[in-house]
């Protein structure tokens, strides 16, 4: 932990402009599989009522969208979660950083 604080020390823009791209990867990824579950309740909504079959994950709903690096399962959201912890705690060590050199 040392090594990370040392170098946030000697470069903290770039370490707060890190976090914040972290952080803003992470939140994007919870967003869009919130968005991408709604779609698919609706989907799967609209296939109950046809009698037709549920579907089951995003590629099968859309198959015309690129759905890989959307996370559907605990993996997914596990990784999506902590993307936007070390954002935070990047962003917070970097700002603490910029304080003590007077920037």
């Amino acid at each position: 932990m040392n090594w990370l604080r040392s170098i946030v020390l000697r470069h903290p823009m770039p370490a707060r402009v890190l976090g914040k791209t972290l952080l803003l990867i992470g939140a994007i990824l919870i967003l869009s599989a919130v968005f991408g579950r709604v779609g698919l309740v609706a989907d799967n909504t609209r296939r109950a009522e046809a009698k037709q079959p549920t579907v089951k994950t995003l590629a099968q709903a859309f198959p015309q969208y690129a759905t890989a690096v959307v996370p559907e399962g605990p993996v997914g959201f596990t990784v999506a979660a902590v993307l936007v912890l070390a954002g935070i705690g990047l962003t917070v060590l970097a700002g603490d950083a910029g304080k003590r050199r007077g920037r």
